[in-house]
């Protein structure tokens, strides 16, 4: 099994990862539909509140495995 140090260096890189996603998308409405770059802003600290929440746990699983070695 994998070091919990390098569970949580993927984490962070797969969470980063996502959130670059979801705004390449974001901005391709931008250039479609005319929104607002400040309103992708807004999508995105909705969407970075969500994909923190959903791997919080795995997260702070990690961080507690770090802690305990």
């Amino acid at each position: 099994m994998p070091d919990p140090r390098d569970r949580l260096d993927a984490l962070e890189h797969a969470k980063l990862t996502a959130r670059t996603d979801i705004r390449k998308v974001l901005t391709r409405l931008i250039d479609e539909f005319g929104v607002r770059p400040r309103e992708i802003d807004r999508a995105m600290d909705h969407v970075d509140d969500t994909i923190s929440d959903l791997l919080w746990e795995v997260e702070n699983g990690y961080r507690h495995e770090i802690e305990d070695a």
